[in-house]
């Protein structure tokens, strides 16, 4: 498989998880809201979609990060002379991993400390499958970002397209 493949294939997979989140969100929501109006509320209907929010932005995060979407400031990057172009470009991948690597790490830690724990509303969801999106989901942005580097080297380093792309820096 080509790396390219891997990409595409990576992204169709985020979007599927993206698009089931989105739908199971709506669903809730307007579960929610219905019940409400009907006099009759779901006591556990703020808690999970205040959960399924949380997973649709770290995976949604996951997926920006393969696209480029994230905040940047290309043009400033690409004022700068080759020489300080790459050696920002190192330091701006090692500030970002070596922020994604401490979530992961301490997101685990959080999972150690809440084992045993439920969610309030839903005594039967445990708090670790909860919170396990911060690891799970810090390791797919690592990915992403990783899938990146030879687009944003070509366009923000050495300058090959014309187009204004994005990238983390």
């Amino acid at each position: 498989m080509t790396l390219q493949k891997f990409i595409n294939s990576y992204e169709k997979f985020l979007k599927v998880i993206l698009f089931i989140m989105m739908v199971a969100l709506a669903v809730t929501v307007l579960l929610g809201v219905s019940f409400r109006f009907a006099g009759s509320a779901l006591v556990w209907y703020d808690e999970v979609a205040a959960v399924q929010l949380a997973w649709i932005t770290y995976y949604g995060s996951a997926y920006a990060a393969l696209k480029g979407a994230h905040i940047s400031v290309p043009s400033i990057f690409k004022a700068f002379p080759l020489g300080l172009r790459k050696i920002f470009f190192v330091l701006s991948k090692i500030v970002v991993y070596g922020f994604l690597i401490l979530l992961a790490y301490y997101g685990y830690l959080v999972l150690t400390l809440i084992t045993g724990e439920t969610l309030v509303t839903l005594e039967w969801v445990p708090q670790t499958f909860v919170q396990s999106v911060i690891p799970i989901g810090s390791c797919l942005f690592m990915l992403s970002e990783s899938l990146r580097i030879p687009e944003d080297y070509r366009n923000l380093v050495l300058q090959s397209t014309d187009i204004e792309q994005t990238g983390d820096i």
